[in-house]
């Protein structure tokens, strides 16, 4: 997907979101604790990873914008505008790269486990919000330059951080879908391709 402004990313997130949310919200206790094999997550424990990770990536954002932001003031100005140096981009080839890989999360969000799916459909709720809480400030910044490195891609600038989310949540769906299909709770409506 080719993102040519902060409202293509965050209008890509909220449709990955709303496909997650509504896949998994009715599952039953067996479903969402359906463990593939030992080393494999449930559901439920997927879903706790994601709000992990959004969650920290809130803060990041935060701090990305705040530093770009103070350098502006310092420098005697503020980055006014919508995202005036924003380029298109997109991560297919990230997201083609790791495609068939199986990646192993940083410690700091993997899932600890016994968390409810509801208690992380919430804090996925909650750092949504203050994602889009924060949007009026990425929208007037330019962050192209603000960078934080990403475990299997290398450095990400923020708005690039951002696509990642849905990127990511759509990796992890697919990854619900075929275990649903596995323990028998798929069904043709929700099954991806």
């Amino acid at each position: 997907m080719l993102y040519s402004s902060v409202a293509d990313i965050y209008r890509a997130n909220e449709e990955v979101r709303a496909r997650l949310v509504a896949r998994v919200e009715s599952l039953d206790e067996e479903a969402q604790n359906y463990r593939a094999d030992a080393a494999a997550w449930t559901v439920a424990e997927i879903l706790e990873h994601l709000a992990v990770l959004e969650r920290r990536l809130a803060q990041l954002a935060t701090m990305m914008v705040g530093k770009v932001e103070g350098v502006a003031a310092a420098a005697g100005g503020a980055a006014a505008g919508a995202s005036p140096h924003f380029k298109p981009f997109s991560l297919d080839e990230q997201a083609e790269q790791v495609r068939e890989r199986k990646l192993v999360a940083p410690d700091e969000v993997r899932p600890r486990g016994g968390v409810a799916l509801s208690d992380s459909l919430a804090r996925l709720k909650e750092s949504r919000t203050a994602l889009e809480a924060l949007r009026p400030r990425i929208e007037r910044a330019d962050l192209s330059a603000a960078t934080y490195p990403h475990p299997a891609f290398g450095p990400l600038n923020l708005y690039q951080w951002l696509a990642f989310i849905g990127l990511h949540e759509e990796r992890h769906l697919n990854q619900i879908e075929r275990l649903l299909r596995n323990c028998g709770a798929g069904d043709s409506a929700g099954e991806q391709a």
